[in-house]
């Protein structure tokens, strides 16, 4: 897993005490759902996502209305297969639009948006994969991937990666179990 943690990427400290949490059921797979540049995909523009997850975590620490704590994620994945340190394992997230959903399952964003870059590369999938067996063995997530759309009314996590989402999320090529 190519793991880039909360000091590496410059993440502010939470604003209150996170949730501990012992083990969810599994992981809920989010995107953006903004337009998303295509060329953030491109190798040589991989030195954006950092300020990326720092601009997400800013977003989420000034918005009034839902009152984050920190970033919504648990975990944060690049197009090039990079899975940026959310919240973190055993914290509860933010992200899944209900307490009780919170408490029963991690959130993994992919940054992926409704326009421009909506497809996953290869590398964000692996990422992606990485991202849920780090929660399982370091969280004590259980077998569970769903979407964001399974747990609320909303396009989350797209067409795209809702599909994967749906086959599984198997590893790119069919290698591995999902």
């Amino acid at each position: 897993m190519k793991f880039v943690t909360r000091a590496t990427w410059g993440a502010k400290p939470p604003r209150h005490p996170l949730v501990h949490i012992d083990s969810t059921k599994g992981v809920t797979v989010h995107y953006e759902g903004v337009t998303i540049p295509k060329s953030l995909a491109e190798p040589e523009n991989h030195t954006q996502c950092d300020d990326r997850v720092r601009a997400i975590q800013h977003d989420h620490l000034t918005e009034t209305k839902e009152d984050y704590s920190d970033i919504a994620y648990n975990a944060v994945v690049c197009p090039h297969g990079f899975v940026f340190e959310g919240r973190g394992a055993h914290k509860k997230t933010g992200a899944n639009g209900n307490k009780e959903l919170n408490k029963a399952r991690y959130a993994v964003m992919a940054m992926l948006g409704d326009k421009g870059l909506k497809e996953p590369t290869d590398a964000m999938l692996e990422g992606l994969r990485d991202a849920i067996e780090w929660l399982r063995h370091d969280g004590g997530a259980g077998k569970d991937i769903n979407g964001h759309r399974d747990g609320v009314a909303t396009d989350c996590p797209g067409d795209p990666l809702y599909t994967w989402v749906k086959n599984g999320a198997p590893r790119p090529g069919g290698h591995g179990t999902p």
